[in-house]
């Protein structure tokens, strides 16, 4: 970074924008202690986004309170995810990491009183359709997005960490049961143990998601091992039988192998090779192709060469691994027609 002209400056800094990445590249130059030598707009930048990402840490413990004070006679265990257990544990990954959202997850049979505690303390629904709404209930890994009245903070209440319809089904209730306790102002909540917020982090990525300029998410990954390896001698081996656990090899291996590939991860030898269910020499390659290409910020102009393919791609892949074909056709079949009726509506056909 200290190197980079002006005019580099200003694709780097569009790209990092764009992606939420601009917290992560302040915390590096603050690290490695540049600040002095960076151009004084790009220096402003990050003292602005430093502040930003302060302030989110502490606004999702805030709302992790909240939730604890709205659920503490349900009765249930609520487990925080993703950047609210992140920020929870204090792991370096929250550096820098710009989030705002709260995801928990709940026993599947405590759903109904959960979204009720939470609708009587300000937590509504958004508006969707009949068939959104059957498709959240019945399918989906979550209830249907809920958003404060007041503080507009949008929450995900999970039951599991992946579509119910998915071709992996990870085992929800281990990780409830083997959660680490953590202190939320007074209330006893959990998060997930390291290898569970690794194995999520990986599903979320490469099993539930279509991975279009999701840098951010693998660049989580990274951290999260690094850190987590650096603490625990035998993380690898415990992440691999984690991994077994939730049969996730696959979405496991992808992401610690372009971890490494991109990132320069550091990974235990042959760490790969004991993961059941690992991609096969066809689709290593097919995704060496086009994961790179997908998750790499484009140009804000003009994407690059194969860009969109290749997450058009990945896009129809995830959803294939979200669906059966038949339940996956007459979904594809229902949206298409909403959104032909939209434009139809709007004058735009």
């Amino acid at each position: 970074m200290a190197a980079l002209t002006p005019r580099e400056w200003t694709g780097v800094l569009q790209r990092a924008r764009r992606r939420a990445l601009l917290g992560k590249l302040a915390r590096y130059a603050a690290d490695a202690g540049i600040g002095e030598r960076l151009p004084p707009a790009v220096a402003r930048q990050f003292a602005s986004v430093t502040r930003l990402c302060a302030y989110q840490d502490d606004h999702l413990r805030a709302e992790a309170f909240f939730v604890m004070h709205a659920l503490h006679h349900v009765g249930a265990p609520v487990l925080f995810l993703k950047g609210a257990a992140y920020a929870l544990r204090g792991l370096h990954v929250a550096r820098g990491r710009v989030s705002s959202d709260v995801d928990i997850l709940v026993p599947r049979d405590r759903l109904a009183a959960v979204e009720r505690a939470l609708g009587e303390a300000g937590w509504l629904g958004l508006d969707l359709d009949e068939y959104d709404q059957r498709y959240y209930r019945e399918w989906m890994h979550e209830l249907p997005p809920l958003q404060h009245q007041y503080r507009a903070t949008i929450m995900d209440v999970h039951h599991t960490i992946l579509p119910l319809t998915g071709r992996i089904r990870p085992d929800a209730g281990a990780m409830l049961r083997d959660a680490l306790p953590v202190d939320v102002h007074g209330y006893a909540a959990l998060v997930p143990l390291p290898v569970d917020m690794v194995v999520h982090a990986a599903v979320h990525l490469f099993q539930d998601g279509d991975l279009a300029e999701r840098l951010r998410e693998l660049l989580d990954i990274h951290e999260l091992v690094s850190e987590f390896a650096q603490q625990d001698a035998e993380f690898w081996p415990a992440l691999a039988r984690r991994a077994e656990l939730h049969g996730a090899g696959r979405p496991v291996f992808h992401a610690i192998d372009f971890a490494q590939r991109l990132f320069g991860t550091s990974v235990s030898d042959g760490f790969l090779n004991t993961l059941s269910h690992r991609p096969g020499p066809l689709a290593r390659r097919v995704m060496d192709l086009v994961v790179p290409a997908a998750l790499v910020p484009s140009h804000p102009d003009r994407a690059a060469t194969g860009a969109a393919l290749a997450r058009g791609l990945l896009l129809l892949r995830s959803h294939w691994l979200k669906m059966p074909p038949g339940l996956l056709a007459r979904h594809a079949a229902i949206k298409g027609w909403a959104s032909l009726k939209r434009r139809l509506s709007r004058g735009r056909i």
